[in-house]
């Protein structure tokens, strides 16, 4: 069930649930940390996109609305890049922590709602593994607001 879940390096995250049974919660995965909110999207991690993605909108106001003015730009710059690295290192830690209990409760849904073995890994064909379409989406409007921005 797992490897209909996991699909492309399957092997990779059925060592990674074999350590997440064992007790091991958390091991540090390096591709949600290098590509970040990328990683959740391309992983079909919609509900956590947009939490990641709502930490980082909420930071940002709060850096333009309240700390450029107590600390100043440089500081704040400075601040934001700090930031940055932590939720990415926390990303890195929580990423194949996140997937693995996603696969769980995905395989777990498809096990209340067919009881043909078939239409099971049919179901989690679909709501696993991996899906470029909307890094692909991010990455152009990523780009069009980059373009459009004032100088």
């Amino acid at each position: 069930m797992y490897k209909a879940f996991f699909q492309k390096r399957s092997n990779y995250y059925l060592e990674q649930l074999n350590y997440y049974e064992k007790g091991r919660k958390f091991r540090f995965s390096y591709a949600s940390f290098i590509f970040g909110i990328f990683w959740f999207l391309y992983r079909k991690m919609y509900l956590e996109f947009f939490i990641i993605l709502t930490v980082f909108y909420v930071e940002s106001i709060f850096e333009n609305l309240v700390l450029i003015k107590l600390i100043g730009i440089e500081q704040t710059k400075f601040f934001s890049f700090v930031v940055t690295i932590i939720v990415l290192i926390t990303m890195g830690i929580i990423g194949n922590n996140l997937y693995i209990k996603k696969a769980k409760k995905t395989i777990e849904k498809a096990e209340m709602k067919f009881t043909n073995l078939d239409q099971q890994k049919e179901f989690l064909t679909k709501k696993g593994g991996t899906s470029f379409l909307y890094v692909i989406i991010l990455l152009v409007l990523f780009f069009l607001v980059f373009l459009i921005q004032p100088k």
